[in-house]
């Protein structure tokens, strides 16, 4: 009995975010969603049947789900995209893919390729770097670049620097990174149990590439050709691919990704310095942010005012933030235990969400300046509302909802209020 009402629960916590986030394809069976309905068969009849870990894994699913339905949704609207002259038919696509193409550098037998250098400037920087046309790879540059990528066993947080314009990303791979880095630590495992589809807790390359396709399906973007030209397959799975890995390797690579990308974010700012300045840290998380220039400036202004004194923003404070983010649906659900009605909150009442959530607290600092940036009225306390809808884009990476940030919340307040009248 126990099993079947964590099943339950489980079934209900996916129907839920599906319906909000429009996932109905793995319900209604489709052909478009055969692969994601294995899969999830397939960590439902793993999960551990204890009812202490229920709630907890209907948290962990839902991410998964969010990334499986943005994905998805990629790729039917560039299925949907074909047949269309060339402008019409970049509009008609959608961020990830839009955003793959104009940072893209390379091209192979009509396919566009990343490279680390791509990925790193397409999650740090507003712009690609500006060149002429993508470099046209020959059968020979494509055989050396995949020969030189690192085996697993050498993943480490300077991976990416290292391959830096010497490895070749598909948009499949670019979708997979970017669902890497908006994961949890805690939900590491769940995201292995995804791949692992037939449970034996290795993951070779068959799994992987049924689960790319399973995101990748419909994009105009996709090409049947990324097992013979991806580093990141080489990466997990070697030249021949004939390896396997593991959760530990996994959780390694997904840990090693993280920081190297927050440690290029720092190293732009600080210039070789130990920290950034308040300033430069706000700079960064509303750089994703779904808000127009001038409230931007708004922000940046209201911080530079209300500081007395600069101290600084340390690397380790600024990961301990951005690991905090990464839980910002876990303290979206702690901090209405601490409000009644919306109403603003203290430091006191945010530390206390981020421990409870978190299991350490943040840096004090870290924190008044956090209040500084978004208390509007200075009154000393914050409306959580308008914190977590900015920062879901910062989580996102900028791939939310156009409406999601500061603007959206006041659109759902325009409407809530429009109806009570």
């Amino acid at each position: 009995m126990a099993f079947s009402t964590r099943s339950f629960r489980l079934r209900a916590a996916v129907a839920a975010v599906s319906s909000t986030i429009g996932l109905t394809a793995v319900w209604r069976g489709d052909s478009e969603s055969t692969n994601l309905s294995r899969t999830w068969n397939a960590v439902e009849s793993r999960a551990s049947p204890s009812p202490s870990s229920a709630a907890q894994s209907s948290s962990l699913l839902q991410p998964v789900l969010r990334t499986f339905a943005a994905a998805s949704s990629d790729g039917k609207a560039a299925a949907n995209a074909g047949g269309k002259a060339p402008e019409e038919r970049r509009k008609s696509l959608k961020k990830r893919e839009r955003r793959f193409q104009a940072f893209a550098s390379c091209e192979h037998d009509g396919q566009m390729f990343m490279t680390a250098q791509d990925f790193l400037e397409s999650v740090t920087k507003q712009e690609p770097r500006a060149r002429r046309h993508r470099k046209a790879l020959t059968d020979e540059d494509v055989t050396r670049m995949l020969a030189s990528t690192p085996v697993l066993r050498k993943s480490s947080s300077r991976l990416f620097r290292d391959m830096w314009d010497g490895c070749l990303f598909s948009y499949a791979d670019y979708l997979f990174m970017l669902s890497v880095l908006t994961k949890p630590q805690q939900h590491f495992e769940i995201a292995f149990r995804m791949l692992d589809v037939d449970g034996n807790k290795n993951v070779d390359v068959h799994e992987f590439l049924k689960f790319q396709g399973a995101i990748n399906k419909s994009s105009a973007l996709r090409s049947g050709e990324e097992v013979d030209s991806s580093s990141l397959l080489c990466h997990f799975f070697g030249q021949k691919r004939q390896g396997v890995f593991k959760f530990d390797d996994f959780f390694r690579f997904m840990d090693n990704m993280q920081r190297e990308v927050l440690e290029l974010e720092f190293l732009n700012h600080s210039q070789g310095m130990k920290v950034i300045s308040e300033l430069e840290f706000a700079e960064i998380l509303l750089r994703t942010a779904h808000i127009s220039e001038k409230d931007v400036e708004v922000y940046i202004e209201r911080l530079r005012t209300r500081l007395d004194q600069s101290h600084g923003i340390t690397f380790d404070q600024f990961c301990n933030f951005d690991k905090f983010l990464n839980n910002l649906h876990d303290f979206s659900i702690v901090i209405k235990m601490y409000t009644v009605a919306g109403h603003a909150i203290s430091t006191s009442q945010f530390q206390r969400a981020v421990k409870a959530c978190m299991g350490y607290s943040l840096d004090e600092h870290l924190i008044d300046t956090v209040f500084k940036l978004f208390d509007t009225d200075g009154d000393g306390r914050l409306s959580h509302e308008e914190f977590i809808a900015v920062m879901q884009n910062r989580v996102q990476r900028g791939f939310g909802g156009k409406r999601t940030g500061w603007d959206g919340f006041k659109a759902c307040v325009r409407k809530q209020v429009s109806v009570s009248s």
